[in-house]
């Protein structure tokens, strides 16, 4: 599926002067029209800002945790080795 934007969409920016010449000289290096350069950087940014926001994170307490069972893992539960069975059995 394509993302054809509609010519309706339209976003209007306010910019300072210095920004407005640093994204001219930048879309200049990249041969960009400024609707093109302006799409392509929001989208970068987006896509950074939400990669950033999924991303999971640990504190240290977590990672000695997380080490501490893979080092010593605890004996597996009665329900543990009945699922196990099952899975077997499933598997053939």
């Amino acid at each position: 599926m394509t993302n054809t934007p509609d010519k309706g969409d339209m976003l209007k920016v306010r910019m300072d002067a210095v920004t407005l010449s640093m994204m001219d000289t930048a879309r200049a290096y990249l041969e960009l029209d400024k609707s093109k350069f302006i799409r392509e950087s929001v989208r970068e940014k987006a896509e950074a800002v939400i990669a950033e926001h999924q991303r999971t994170r640990f504190s240290a307490e977590d990672w000695t945790a997380f080490f501490g069972a893979l080092d010593a893992p605890e004996a597996p539960t009665p329900r543990m080795k009945k699922a196990a069975a099952k899975f077997r059995d499933i598997q053939g």
